[in-house]
């Protein structure tokens, strides 16, 4: 019977209808070899619709590729079923071992392969996916599930076509990204000549000064609330904001917050009182003591916009102030970004799969600043890169929710290009 519900001509199919074989890859370990143009990869390497190779990836021999390696070809999908579940990417040719938490699909010619990429992309399919999982530590999406997948086939033709609209979109966003990285490196570049004195603005002359961070900022007391007792996405705070370090390494990602516009999780005891003065005010910094990673080693951000909230330093954070008023605030958010400074950072961490820094470690850092005038012209460079940065970010998010409509919408037959609409209305009334 033909489903009413799906334009003419499409087809209501199973996945396992027009492909060639969907299987995954190796359920136990390969011997490794220290290095080698040959890896073993798993459903985490799938990212951005690619393999991604890092250092961490274990290389096998050219023996061992050949003992284990798949049917993959021009064909071929990747697919991430377990732990990481739904993340696709295209086999180009990389001489890889799968392992078990990745999946192939090799479609027919009955359909194009990179319809059935998009489709699988999409919210109808990844919620699918989600609502077949078995595994309660670690999920997993069986091979029966994919082959059941649900796939919308529109003629040849049409899928050729919603394809070429949804990849000027990718192509767009793609473009945008690198400009992004491109204007993110010419800010890192400033940040190193202007932060350090390397390069000096000019009119500018005066000595700096080179103070530990104890002489420039007080310490203050900050609230260990676990994630359990806040309550996440809470722009206007009731009750006192508490901001995780989890939050700096993770939500919000930027030197400087303003919290009109930004939410804050807030303490779920209306009853908690933190002492008058360990509440923030506009320019004090909060560092995230604890990282998982090097790179996220002190990473700080700056509060602006409290107006009348109330808002304290949370789990694993510092928070600074600069009682000296040796400090610019819009300048206050490089400081710990002074690739130098960053480098002392690291050095004062402590661990090994994560990384602290202690207080009296971090107040005997050493500090260059220039004089406060010096310090607003180079902030005023830097906030304008910046800024230029976040226009571009908000034209990225753009383009990402339109692909995301289309993506959600060409491939269900919700939205038609005209092209291949049945019955078109007349251009004008007769």
């Amino acid at each position: 019977m033909t489903n009413p519900t799906i334009p003419t001509g499409w087809k209501d199919l199973k996945l396992s209808d027009i492909t060639s074989k969907i299987s995954d890859g190796l359920h136990s370990t390969p011997q490794y070899v220290s290095t080698s143009n040959y890896h073993f990869i798993n459903g985490n390497n799938l990212n951005n619709d690619q393999i991604f190779i890092t250092n961490t990836t274990k290389c096998v021999s050219e023996d061992e590729y050949l003992l284990h390696k798949k049917e993959l070809d021009d064909s071929t999908i990747l697919l991430s079923i377990n732990g990481t579940i739904g993340n696709v990417a295209y086999y180009k040719g990389e001489k890889v071992i799968l392992g078990k938490s990745a999946a192939y699909i090799n479609c027919s010619n009955l359909v194009d392969k990179r319809y059935i990429f998009y489709f699988l992309k999409t919210n109808k399919t990844q919620n699918y996916f989600a609502s077949e999982l078995t595994g309660s530590t670690i999920k997993n999406l069986s091979l029966k599930s994919i082959k059941n997948t649900k796939i919308l086939a529109p003629p040849l033709p049409e899928q050729s076509r919603i394809v070429a609209v949804l990849e000027t979109w990718d192509k767009a966003i793609e473009k945008l990204v690198r400009k992004i990285e491109v204007k993110k490196n010419v800010k890192k570049g400033l940040m190193q000549k202007l932060l350090t004195g390397q390069v000096r603005l000019p009119g500018f002359s005066e000595e700096w000064l080179n103070i530990e961070v104890s002489e420039v900022f007080s310490f203050l007391k900050t609230y260990a609330i676990s994630r359990e007792n806040l309550i996440n996405g809470t722009s206007n705070i009731q009750g006192v904001g508490n901001i995780h370090y989890g939050d700096i390494h993770s939500t919000y990602r930027v030197t400087s917050i303003d919290l009109k516009n930004v939410s804050v999780p807030s303490v779920k005891d209306m009853n908690f009182t933190p002492n008058k003065q360990d509440f923030l005010i506009n320019g004090d910094l909060i560092m995230a003591d604890t990282s998982e990673d090097y790179e996220g080693i002190g990473i700080t951000i700056s509060v602006h916009g409290l107006e009348d909230k109330k808002v304290v330093g949370g789990l694993h954070t510092y928070v600074l102030r600069d009682n000296s008023k040796k400090t610019e605030e819009k300048y206050r958010q490089y400081i710990f970004q002074n690739h130098e400074v960053r480098s002392e950072l690291k050095k004062i961490a402590n661990g090994v799969s994560v990384y602290g820094i202690s207080k009296s470690n971090l107040s005997k850092i050493r500090l260059n600043l220039p004089p406060v005038a010096e310090q607003t012209a180079i902030a005023n460079i830097l906030t304008t890169a910046d800024s230029e940065i976040e226009m571009f970010k908000k034209k990225l998010a753009l383009l990402e929710a339109q692909k995301k409509y289309l993506l959600n919408n060409l491939v269900t037959g919700q939205i038609r290009l005209p092209e291949f609409v049945e019955s078109k209305r007349p251009l004008t009334g007769t």
